[in-house]
């Protein structure tokens, strides 16, 4: 029982929207996987999350199959310091300053290119390479990304992308179970999803099988406009430890520093209860002692107002004002 309980969401996302779905969080020894289009953001994904989990003090390595490690760098570095990316290399030396004072509190995050074309024990030679060398466990795995990968001395046609899959999901899942590490990695969509608002299984580029085997399985939807916006949306579309399946998440994007933050999931009401409030509290502060030419008639049963303002005139000084003109 007790193990049970230490297996429920022990590792937080770092996005308290996604941990609520999660019943907490990711477990050790999981396949999670982020499935997007090209260009949707998935390796921006995992950056952000390892960064989420360096700051909570975990030890990250994060092995790229398509980036540079330049590029990758650059990024977490961008997150971690807040300062646009197209101004990293403007400011080296205060982002080098930040990057020491943060990492103090903070894991380690390396960051690791490796060719195309690699399977799961070439990741375990590295990691224990990686562990001998800086005495550090790895917490959190990160590959960018699995349809980039082969299974382990299995020949198979390139065509047969279930097989490969299948493979390939199996062995990075048993490797996340050898090392009771968070394991993260993405996964591409076809075609028949470029103009689908909502992810299903059918959607999944190559193989389903890597489907059967993942134990969280996210969608990433975005669009033009929700870009320049500054939004994302991730959808639930397997979850095995809770009952999110289904469920829908949006997050905010900084386009300039690429941080993915959690947005809340009420935030319009939220938004309008902040403003509400803060409106309300000015308007007693200013006021002071209401008169009857300025008495506020606070109506919180209406949503779209914070107060109204009702205008009382005196009929006794109108009187004597029109008295006193007939008088002239």
């Amino acid at each position: 029982r007790e193990d049970i309980k230490d297996k429920n969401g022990q590792i937080s996302t770092g996005w308290p929207a996604l941990d609520k779905k999660l019943f907490g969080g990711f477990n050790r020894g999981e396949l999670n996987i982020f499935a997007g289009g090209s260009g949707s953001g998935k390796s921006l994904f995992l950056a952000n999350m390892g960064v989420n989990w360096a700051l909570q003090g975990l030890n990250v390595v994060y092995l790229t199959f398509e980036l540079s490690e330049a590029l990758v760098s650059m990024r977490v570095d961008s997150m971690t310091t807040d300062i646009p990316s197209r101004d990293i290399f403007k400011s080296i030396d205060d982002v080098e300053m930040k990057v020491k004072m943060i990492g103090k509190k903070s894991g380690a995050f390396q960051v690791k290119y490796m060719p195309t074309g690699k399977n799961a024990n070439d990741i375990r030679s590295y990691l224990k390479e990686y562990e001998i060398k800086t005495s550090k466990k790895v917490d959190v795995l990160l590959v960018d990304y699995l349809d980039l990968m082969h299974p382990i001395a299995t020949k198979i046609s390139a065509e047969n992308l279930f097989v490969k899959d299948k493979y390939v999901s199996e062995e990075l899942r048993n490797l996340a179970m050898e090392l009771q590490c968070i394991f993260v990695t993405a996964s591409q969509l076809n075609r028949s999803s470029v103009e689908e608002i909502e992810f299903d299984h059918s959607h999944i580029s190559g193989g389903i099988s890597k489907i059967n085997t993942a134990d969280n399985l996210i969608g990433i939807f975005t669009s033009r406009a929700m870009r320049e916006r500054g939004r994302y949306q991730i959808q639930l579309m397997k979850t095995r430890s809770s009952s999110g399946v289904g469920q829908k998440i949006d997050l905010e994007f900084d386009v300039d520093s690429l941080r993915i933050r959690d947005l809340g999931e009420d935030e319009d009401y939220q938004e309008f209860h902040k403003r509400k409030s803060t409106v309300f509290d000015q308007i007693k502060r200013g006021s002071g002692t209401t008169t009857p030419e300025n008495t506020i008639d606070p109506d919180p049963g209406v949503g779209d107002t914070v107060g109204k303002i009702r205008a009382e005139t005196d009929s006794t000084k109108l009187k004597q004002f029109i008295n006193n003109l007939g008088e002239e």
